[in-house]
């Protein structure tokens, strides 16, 4: 009986070191995200109210992130990459990545917007305005990597069906170097398709919600191992002052 409690012991005790290290690492993970999320958040709210800026002036900001910016130049029509697996209103489509030449001769890669993917054998039909354009939006940046179904495959022809943006195959595959963000086309600029607003998938306080999960799981855990290890070592002393009686009765 007590080489059985004291294998069960040790065994307790190596699940509970495996596994309370792991919650905790969870819950701080969740307390980062939220920290981030909650300076998106904020930042977004500051960047709506900021007047629009120049493609030449993002560079004073330490972070693009929403900053309202207006580019003059043309689209490059015949090169564009359709981003795949985009919900809009529960159906499946793509998000239109284009190539902008501004008149300083810079690239910059612009989201045009939504449009439905009906059949996936053909690929939908683009119309781009010609010639010269003014247009607004607003930039982001990828946070963290895109989700892939399977490889990520390109392809040598255009226009290229893609699953996550890799801003140097993007260059690669324009044979031009382009910052790493995109430009949002605004709703109602030339050439926007359907318009999504930015929107958080998680906001700032689900991720602090989860942390407290974690942490709370990881407290009960080591309730639950506490009062486990007493009560083995209550039956432990009752056994042996049992025995004691029956030794020296």
């Amino acid at each position: 009986m007590l080489k059985y409690r004291f294998s069960y012991r040790v065994k307790l005790s190596l699940l509970v070191a495996l596994l309370l290290p792991v919650l905790l690492k969870l819950g701080f993970w969740q307390l980062s995200r939220y920290q981030e999320k909650l300076d998106l958040e904020q930042s977004l709210r500051e960047r709506l109210e900021i007047p629009v800026i120049t493609l030449s002036e993002v560079d004073r900001y330490a972070d693009p992130m929403y900053l309202p910016v207006k580019v003059s130049g043309r689209f490059v029509a015949d090169q564009y990459f359709l981003h795949d697996n985009q919900i809009h209103q529960g159906q499946a489509g793509y998000d239109l990545l284009m190539p902008f030449v501004t008149n300083n001769g810079d690239w910059v890669l612009v989201n045009r917007g939504w449009l439905g993917s009906g059949f996936r054998e053909v690929l939908p039909k683009i119309s781009t305005p010609a010639g010269q354009q003014e247009i607004t939006g607003s930039l982001y940046r990828l946070l963290g990597k895109s989700f892939t179904l399977g490889q990520d495959y390109w392809g040598t022809s255009w226009p290229k069906r893609i699953q996550s943006i890799d801003f140097s195959r993007v260059s690669e595959a324009l044979n031009q170097s382009v910052p790493l963000f995109i430009f949002k086309l605004d709703q109602n600029e030339s050439g926007s398709l359907q318009y999504r607003s930015q929107e958080f998938r998680t906001s700032s306080q689900k991720h602090l919600g989860y942390a407290v999960q974690w942490f709370l799981m990881s407290l009960v855990l080591s309730a639950l191992y506490m009062w486990q290890m007493k009560s083995i070592r209550g039956e432990s002393k009752a056994n042996s002052k049992s025995f004691n009686k029956e030794e020296h009765p």
